[in-house]
């Protein structure tokens, strides 16, 4: 099993898919640090959302988190398991004797692994961009924190909200692998999750239209049901001082990891159906 991952990794490595977005790591931190730096005319030095080298790497993040990094789970997915299956690529690893689950599972630690990776990689270049362009300060505010971080405190609050987002990316890397697991070519793969990705956002929109009606409480939980919701806001909630819906948001995404994690289970034990 251990010959499988390594096999895999290296087999995703000769893409230039691969290549290419990690290349594109110091571009997406670049745009989002020139977003910043137009938005910080716009707030004062104690709001939470002015910009400085210590809150960078959040705010950095919580930009690509949605767009970005769904997207790049999503080409990955299609890529490296839809189109294998397809054309037929994964017979040739069949062949070796491995068995058809052994080769998702395989796939799936390897994406991960990139996935993790990847995030990491952007956690640096994101401190290393945001102390060429932006102050430092000794303390600075923080989202639904009364006291001013200092650039220590801050660096352990950017270490947990890389890891809940870490979550969160796993969730979505669930359920985008099965879509592109049950999916019949690339093109559908790639239609699916971004019909999954539009249809998220446009639950979220209109739940709010029915908030009179669920009340606040019934409305903030079914909002944040949402991974996308999550992304966007949920993990600073989740990091504030009163840990605010922490056990909801941290429940609803552990149930996709199970659920779709299961859905794959038995999808992949049907391996005729996919080859």
């Amino acid at each position: 099993m251990k010959q499988l991952i390594i096999s895999e990794w290296e087999r995703l490595w000769k893409r230039k898919t691969t290549w290419l977005l990690f290349i594109a790591i110091p571009i997406l931190v670049f745009a989002a640090a020139k977003y910043y730096q137009k938005q910080n005319l716009s707030f004062t030095k104690n709001d939470p959302q002015f910009a400085v080298a210590g809150n960078f790497p959040i705010l950095g993040l919580s930009e690509m988190l949605m767009t970005a990094f769904n997207i790049i789970i999503l080409l990955l997915a299609a890529f490296i398991i839809t189109d294998e299956y397809r054309t037929g690529q994964l017979r040739m690893v069949m062949i070796r004797s491995y068995s058809f689950q052994k080769v998702f599972f395989a796939k799936f630690i390897v994406m991960v692994g990139v996935l993790t990776l990847y995030l990491i990689i952007y956690f640096i270049i994101s401190y290393l961009i945001g102390s060429l362009m932006f102050s430092r300060p000794e303390a600075y505010s923080q989202f639904y924190h009364k006291d001013s971080f200092t650039l220590l405190e801050g660096f352990i609050y950017n270490l947990k909200f890389y890891g809940v987002a870490w979550l969160t990316l796993l969730a979505m890397s669930c359920v985008l692998i099965f879509i592109a697991t049950i999916s019949y070519s690339t093109t559908t793969a790639l239609g699916a999750g971004v019909g999954f990705l539009l249809l998220s956002l446009v639950f979220q929109y209109t739940l709010r239209l029915f908030q009179p009606i669920l009340g606040n409480e019934m409305t903030t939980k079914l909002y944040f049901s949402s991974i996308l919701a999550i992304q966007t806001e949920g993990i600073t909630a989740m990091l504030s001082e009163n840990a605010q819906q922490f056990s909801w948001m941290y429940y609803i995404l552990i149930g996709y990891i199970l659920l779709f994690g299961l859905f794959l289970f038995f999808v992949t034990r049907k391996k005729d159906n996919f080859l």
